[in-house]
C-alpha cells in the first residue's frame, strides 16, 4: 500500500507501508524530481510478515520540541508482535530539512532479537549519478580528504566509534552533491553514538545509511528508538549542510564558545625542532618572532618524560620544572604568550613505542592500574599511539586532568593548550569501574575536555585551547570545548583551504581556525591559502642554523634570509588584513566553481581569495565577484598593492590572470 500526497513545503514524502516503512522524497519545485528513497531495517527478527495488520497516518500536528516548533506527521504500522512508527518533523526555520525517528515496540509476549538496525537506508536518485562530490564527516584515517569527488566504485564504512587505528568519532554527517542538487544525511543527537554511516557507490546507484551493528533484544512492552536523523536538501558544496547541522546542535546546547582576541593571533610552534626541542631553542627564536609580529609560541611534542606523568625530560630540560617556568617567564618578558602540547586521557604502561621513544611504566599507571579502559576481551584499550586509554567516566581521572591543567596554566604559567591526537575513546568493559553500560566512557569523553577548557578560561580568560584531531574532522561533542579549531596536519594547500571552510561552517563564520604550519602547504610557503581564506597563519621554522641541530632533525625547516623576508611580508599582510577575524561568506562551490574562490567580509570590505588547484597552475579568465551590494567598488590586489580598477555591484565581472593565487578586496566607493 502506498500513501501519497504528504506535501511538506516544496517536497513530497510518499510512504510505502510494509515492515520497513519505506519512503520516497521528491522535489516539487523541480517538476517532481525524484531525490531519494529510504527505509528503516531491523534485521534478524524472525516471522515478521511483510504486510502490517493495520496502518495509520496522522498529521500535520503542531508540536514543540527541543529544536523549536514543528509540524509533525506520524506513520504507524501494526504487526502481530511489533509496532513500527516513523515520526517526521518539519521546522519552518529549515524548510528543506526533515527530522526522522523510528520506534519499534515489542507488543508480543516474548523477546525479539535483532542483529542490525539501519535507520535509514537511502538510495539516491539519478540526479546524483553524474559528477558527484561528497563530504564524509566521520574521522576514519589520518590525512583523509574531508570532501572529494565520489568514485564510481567506492565503499567506506565510516565508523563513528573508535576504529582499530585509534581514530574515530568525527562529524556524523554525509553529504552528496553535484552542480544542481545536494542531499545530506546526519544524526543530530548531542552525544557520540557508536553507529556506522556506510557509503557505497556503484556504476548505477549511490547508497547512504546510518546503522547500529550491535545485536540486541527488545523485551515485551519495551521500545527501541533509532537516532534522530536529519535529511536536508541543498545546492552547492558542504558549507550549507554543515551550517544547518551547527544550528540544530546549537538548539540542543552544543555550540562553539565565543572566541577571544588571542584566538586570531599568528603562532610559532617548536615542532620544527621535532621531538628533542630544548628550552633555549624555543626562546632563541624570540627576536625573529618579535620582528615578524608573532607573539604565540607552542612547546610541542616530547618535552615530557612519560605520557600520563607529564614531567619535564631530564635530557632536554635538565633543570626540571624550574627550567620550564624560566622558559615561560622569558617568553612573557618578551611580550609573548606560551602554549603547551599534551595528550590527555592516556598513559604509558610498558607496552609499545612512538618514534624513538619506547614506552616505560608511568608512575600514573603504577599507582592507578585500575584507571585504564578495558576492551570486551579484557585487553587494554589503546589510542592511535598505542598508549593505554584512561576512562573519563572515573571521577579520579577527571581530577587528575584538573591537576594537570592547574600545573600547566597556574603553576608553570602557560597561556593555553595544544591538545593533540584527540579523536574519541573506546567503550569501557573494566569491571572495576562498575559501569552500567560500556558506552559510559564514550559519553564522558567530552566532559574531560569541558573540564580542561573551563578551568583554563577561569584561570586565564585570554587563553587559547586548541584541539587537534590529527588528519581528521573534530568529534562533534567537543565543539563547545575548543576556541581554536585546526586544519590538523593538512597534506597540501587544497586541504588547508577546504578544512578552513569546513570549520567556518561547523563552528560559525567568525570562528578562529588555525591553518596549521605553513610548511605543510604547497612548496612550504603558501601563506595565501592560510590568510586569504580566513585562517590563522602559523609556522614552525628553525632559527638560527646550527650544524648540530640540523644533523639531528629528520626534516629541515630553516629560515634563511630570503624566507625571513617572505615570512615578515606575510605577517605584515596579516596584521593589516586580519581576515581570520572577519565573517566567512558562502558564495562559491569548492567543487564546481573555477577558479576556487573564498569570500570574507571584514569591515566594509569583501575579501576574495582566488586559487588554482596547484600552486604552479595558471588561470586567465573572468571571475564573477558575488555578494556585492548595488554600489561602486574599488578592487585592489592587497598582496602586491595594485589597484585593479572599479566595478559596480551587485553583478560584477573581473578579468584576472594569475598563477596559484590572487588575493583582492572590493571596497565600497563613496560617490559623495
Amino acid at each position: 500500500m502506498t500513501i501519497n500526497g504528504m506535501l511538506i513545503k516544496n517536497h513530497e514524502f510518499g510512504l510505502s507501508v510494509g515492515k520497513d516503512l519505506s519512503f520516497r522524497l521528491q522535489d516539487l519545485s523541480k517538476n517532481g524530481q525524484f531525490l531519494a528513497a529510504g527505509q528503516a531495517s531491523l534485521d534478524g527478527i524472525a516471522d515478521l510478515p511483510s504486510t502490517p495488520d493495520g496502518f495509520t497516518l496522522s498529521g500535520p500536528d503542531s508540536v514543540l520540541t527541543d529544536l523549536g516548533s514543528a509540524q509533525r506527521y506520524v506513520a504507524r504500522a501494526e504487526f502481530r508482535a511489533m509496532t513500527v512508527a516513523l515520526t517526521i518533523d518539519q521546522y519552518e526555520a529549515w524548510p528543506d530539512a526533515f527530522v526522522l525517528r523510528w520506534e519499534f515496540e515489542n507488543c508480543g509476549e516474548s523477546s525479539l532479537s535483532w542483529q542490525r538496525l539501519a535507520a535509514p537506508q537511502l538510495t539516491l536518485g539519478e540526479t546524483f549519478r553524474e559528477g558527484v562530490w561528497t563530504l564524509q564527516g566521520p574521522a576514519v584515517a589520518w590525512g583523509q580528504d574531508f570532501a572529494f569527488r565520489l568514485p564510481v566504485d567506492f565503499q567506506r564504512q565510516n565508523n563513528l566509534g573508535q576504529n582499530e587505528r585509534g581514530e574515530g568519532g568525527g562529524i556524523p554527517l554525509i553529504y552528496v552533491w553535484n552542480r544542481s542538487a545536494g542531499l545530506a544525511l546526519a544524526h543530530i543527537e548531542p552525544y557520540q553514538a557508536l553507529w556506522y554511516m556506510p557509503v557505497e557507490s556503484t556504476p548505477t546507484e549511490i547508497h547512504l545509511a546510518l546503522e547500529d551493528r550491535r545485536a540486541g533484544e527488545i523485551q515485551p512492552r519495551q521500545r527501541l528508538n533509532s537516532l534522530r536523523v536529519l535529511i536536508s536538501l541543498h545546492r552547492g558544496d558542504f558549507y550549507a549542510p554543515l551550517a544547518l547541522y551547527r544550528e540544530v546542535l546549537a538548539r540542543q546546547g552544543i555550540h562553539a564558545p565565543a572566541p577571544n582576541a588571542e584566538d586570531f593571533q599568528a603562532a610559532w610552534c617548536s615542532w620544527g625542532y621535532e621531538f628533542d626541542v630544548r628550552p633555549e631553542e624555543v626562546t632563541g627564536v624570540l627576536p625573529v618572532l618579535e620582528e615578524m609580529g608573532i607573539h604565540w609560541l607552542t612547546l610541542d611534542d616530547r618535552w615530557f618524560d612519560a605520557y600520563g606523568d607529564w614531567n619535564p625530560r631530564s635530557d632536554t630540560f635538565p633543570g626540571g620544572e624550574a627550567q620550564v617556568r624560566a622558559m615561560v617567564k622569558t617568553i612573557h618578558g618578551a611580550g609573548a604568550l606560551a602554549q603547551i602540547w599534551w595528550y590527555p586521557l592516556c598513559a604509558e604502561d610498558g607496552t609499545g613505542s612512538w618514534e624513538s621513544h619506547t614506552y616505560g611504566h608511568s608512575e600514573l599507571i603504577q599507582n592507578h592500574p585500575d584507571w585504564v579502559i578495558l576492551n570486551a576481551d579484557g585487553s587494554v584499550a589503546r589510542n592511535n599511539r598505542g598508549l593505554a586509554e584512561l576512562c573519563p567516566a572515573l571521577p579520579d581521572v577527571r581530577k587528575h586532568l584538573a591537576e594537570m591543567t592547574r600545573r600547566f596554566i597556574q603553576d608553570w604559567d602557560f597561556d593555553g593548550h595544544k591538545l593533540d591526537n584527540i579523536y574519541t575513546v573506546a567503550p569501557c568493559y573494566n569491571p572495576a569501574h562498575h559501569h552500567s553500560r560500556p558506552e559510559e566512557s564514550v559519553e564522558a569523553f567530552p566532559e574531560a575536555y569541558r573540564l580542561i577548557f573551563d578551568l583554563t578560561r577561569q584561570l586565564k580568560p585570554f587563553s587559547v585551547t586548541q584541539i587537534c584531531p590529527c588528519g581528521t574532522p573534530l568529534t562533534h561533542t567537543l565543539i563547545p570545548y575548543t576556541d581554536q579549531t585546526v586544519t590538523a596536519d593538512p597534506l597540501n594547500s587544497a586541504q588547508i583551504r577546504q578544512r578552513i571552510k569546513f570549520y567556518k561552517a561547523l563552528m560559525g563564520p567568525r570562528s578562529a581556525v588555525f591553518a596549521d604550519h605553513v610548511e605543510l602547504s604547497d612548496g612550504g610557503i603558501d601563506f595565501a591559502s592560510e590568510i586569504g581564506t580566513g585562517g590563522v597563519p602559523a609556522t614552525k621554522f628553525v632559527w638560527p642554523e646550527v650544524a648540530a641541530v640540523r644533523a639531528r632533525l629528520k626534516e629541515w625547516w630553516g629560515l634563511d634570509e630570503e624566507k625571513r623576508a617572505l615570512w615578515a611580508t606575510w605577517m605584515r599582510i596579516y596584521s593589516q588584513h586580519p581576515l581570520a577575524q572577519g565573517e566567512y561568506l558562502n558564495h562559491y562551490d569548492l567543487a564546481f566553481d573555477t577558479p576556487e574562490v573564498h569570500v570574507v567580509r571584514l569591515g566594509k570590505r569583501l575579501y576574495y581569495g582566488l586559487f588554482t588547484s596547484q600552486a604552479n597552475q595558471k588561470f586567465a579568465g573572468v571571475v564573477d565577484l558575488r555578494g556585492l551590494d548595488a554600489c561602486a567598488y574599488r578592487i585592489r590586489d592587497y598582496v602586491h598593492e595594485i589597484d585593479l580598477g572599479r566595478l559596480n555591484g551587485p553583478t560584477a565581472r573581473l578579468p584576472v590572470e594569475f598563477t596559484g593565487s590572487l588575493l583582492i578586496y572590493a571596497e565600497p566607493v563613496d560617490v559623495n
